[in-house]
């Protein structure tokens, strides 16, 4: 795990984010370095919600 996946982990966990979902969302993001940026990025500013960081994740992979 690289240290921006172990940032990604740890802030999730922070928020109380269901392990199915950080898992999930571990998955998607780890086919991309500028989405974990990004979603690194959204979490340290936004602090969303658990359906939030979801609506979230799915845009990016509907950008793809």
């Amino acid at each position: 795990m690289t240290s921006k996946e172990s940032a990604l982990l740890t802030q999730m966990q922070d928020l109380g984010y269901s392990n199915g979902m950080i898992v999930t969302a571990m998955r998607i993001l780890s086919q991309s370095k500028a989405a974990q940026d990004d979603a690194l990025l959204y979490l340290y500013d936004e602090h969303p919600s658990e359906d939030e960081f979801i609506e979230y994740v799915a845009g990016l992979c509907a950008n793809r």
